[in-house]
């Protein structure tokens, strides 16, 4: 099969799916301060109903992190040879808007495995849960090389997005995977700010995520309000293929709210700010538009699921589901 960066959304699923399964155990089980461990779950104290609940959810968050880790390798060294094919990069980059856009994609993926690494990796490994802070310094390396990737592929998009005429109405919602990227380099990010014990690492990391997240921000607000305003002036929803990109919003938004908890988080443990209200808001409101967009969503395109999902064949944007 012929490499393309699109590929990187296998490890981003698995990932996905992992942190879900850690994100439910972090709340839903009490535990000390910091992320939860394996060694943390009373095992002898849970309840039936408990142990057949968090059994599975252990289950898959093991599976989806080996997979997430070992396809990760395998794409990066694909997309390295990829890389040194300077015709094939340019010949994609230079493609339509919501094609090229999807050189994002292994940033967002990378993103990805390093939050797994920090949870539920750490979740099972004790000794890299008891040494988290030793990663801190190399998380704020990688997550630096990340986020100079990112901003420097988004100004030359929109450098040629504003340089170079293009079909306007061919854009759908895939035209938002890099501000997907930005929300995962800011959830990278903001989990150094709030985790780190190191002042310098952790301020380091708050300062160059809130950049990412005043980007990320604008470019989630004029691209969502522009993708809006061309499918009701279209007046008829795009090809079916393209139909499933509509949950991308979902994540983003997800994202976006838990990376501005994080920095909430970073004031209150560094400077002492009372940030309840505004952690509560932040949680609140981009769930509540979460919900609000993914019911929508499923509602939006019901004729896709009854009539042509199940008999079509495989297309990337099919992952947005996950």
């Amino acid at each position: 099969m012929k490499f393309s960066p699109f590929n990187f959304q296998a490890p981003l699923a698995a990932g996905g799916i992992t942190l879900m399964a850690f994100s439910y155990l972090q709340f839903a089980v009490p535990h000390g301060k910091g992320l939860i461990k394996l060694s943390d779950i009373p095992w002898a104290s849970l309840t039936t109903g408990q142990t057949s609940m968090y059994v599975p959810l252990i289950g898959i968050m093991m599976v989806f992190t080996i997979i997430n880790l070992l396809s990760i390798v395998v794409f990066l060294k694909d997309l390295m040879v990829w890389l040194g094919n300077k015709q094939e990069y340019k010949e994609f980059v230079g493609s339509p808007p919501t094609k090229a856009i999807g050189i994002f994609v292994p940033i967002a993926s990378l993103s990805m495995t390093m939050n797994v690494i920090l949870a539920p990796l750490a979740f099972f490994i004790p000794n890299l849960s008891a040494n988290i802070q030793a990663l801190m310094l190399p998380g704020l390396i990688l997550f630096g090389f990340l986020w100079l990737m990112l901003f420097k592929l988004e100004f030359m998009f929109i450098k040629t997005w504003l340089s170079q005429p293009f079909d306007v109405t061919k854009l759908n919602f895939v035209w938002l995977l890099d501000v997907f990227a930005f929300g995962l380099v800011n959830l990278t990010g903001t989990g150094l700010a709030s985790m780190s014990s190191n002042p310098g690492i952790a301020s380091i990391a708050a300062f160059a995520s809130l950049l990412a997240l005043s980007m990320g921000s604008f470019l989630l607000v004029i691209k969502l309000a522009y993708l809006i305003y061309l499918q009701i002036k279209s007046s008829k929803l795009p090809d079916n293929a393209v139909h499933p990109a509509y949950f991308l919003v979902v994540p983003i938004t997800c994202l976006f709210g838990v990376s501005y908890y994080r920095i909430m988080l970073y004031l209150q443990t560094w400077f002492s700010f009372d940030v309840k209200v505004s952690s509560f808001f932040f949680i609140t409101f981009s769930y509540v538009i979460t919900i609000g967009w993914a019911i929508f969503t499923v509602y939006l395109l019901s004729d896709y699921y009854k009539n042509y999902f199940y008999k079509s064949e495989f297309s990337p944007t099919q992952w947005a589901m996950v």
